[in-house]
């Protein structure tokens, strides 16, 4: 790639392996990025309350200059200080959807106010809710604690359990919201239009960007129009078959450092 003036990356099963650490081989390409001048930015699902405790725990903010987050509903100028959102789902949007699918028996979950409220407390929400950093709140009615707009809901369950109820989501045309499936346990909704890939589309016309410039890499099916609308593409050798149908190179798996990976194949002399 002759020239590329940004690099995104996905955090979860991609730049963070275990949805918790960095690999050293990963941190040192961060740091040789920054050292010869390319920025890198963030593309994650996870809202910007849920990335902060992470990046601090891992001395990361230096070596980023955005963060898309909350599947692409907002981008934070991380010098500037400034969170802009764009669609959000209603109020009226949010209840209808829990009341809609809460039949089909996962936990929803709302993450709101730098809390995880769920419709039913489980190990596995336990567990997220200690590497997110953020408080488990159950409540049986959801309906009853959303009290803003919010950028996404999404619901969790077992791998077969998600399986199950995604063609019965994917299937659901409501112009106001979309779902996606962003990691084996998890299925987000967001408004319809919300993407990583137009998330990025607007930082690169807010920065005076080409995307044909973007190098991008990520692993699941939310990240797919974050690939497509970058100049290349990468994912992890682990990544679904879906993200790797949608890269132009297939790198190493994330515990091996894939974000290293594609910078050294497509950077030249890196």
């Amino acid at each position: 790639m002759s020239q590329i003036d940004l690099i995104v990356t996905d955090l979860d099963s991609t730049l963070f392996y275990d949805r918790e650490h960095v690999t050293d081989r990963d941190r040192a390409a961060l740091m040789k990025c920054k050292a010869r001048g390319i920025p890198c930015a963030i593309a994650t699902g996870r809202e910007l309350e849920a990335v902060t405790p992470a990046l601090d725990r891992l001395e990361l903010w230096d070596l980023f200059t955005h963060v898309i987050h909350s599947g692409g509903g907002g981008i934070y100028d991380i010098a500037a200080d400034r969170n802009e959102f764009a669609k959000m789902l209603s109020t009226e949007t949010l209840c209808e959807v829990f009341d809609r699918y809460v039949s089909l028996g996962l936990s929803f979950v709302l993450p709101m106010d730098s809390k995880l409220y769920t419709s039913h407390r489980t190990p596995r929400l336990e567990t997220e809710s200690r590497v997110l950093a953020c408080e488990l709140i159950e409540a049986p009615d959801l309906k009853t604690i959303i009290y803003k707009p919010m950028s996404k809901i999404v619901m969790n369950g077992a791998p077969e359990e998600v399986e199950r109820a995604l063609p019965i989501l994917l299937a659901d045309n409501d112009p106001r919201y979309q779902w996606h499936r962003s990691h084996d346990n998890y299925v987000d909704c967001y408004a319809r239009g919300i993407n990583k890939g137009s998330a990025l589309q607007t930082l690169c016309t807010d920065l005076g960007i080409d995307p044909a410039h973007v190098l991008a890499i990520g692993d699941n099916e939310n990240d797919i129009q974050l690939l497509d609308t970058a100049g290349k593409s990468a994912c992890p050798g682990d990544a679904t078959d879906s993200a790797k149908a949608h890269s132009d190179y297939i790198c190493c798996a994330a515990h091996e450092g894939a974000f290293a990976d594609m910078c050294e194949h497509f950077i030249p002399n890196f």
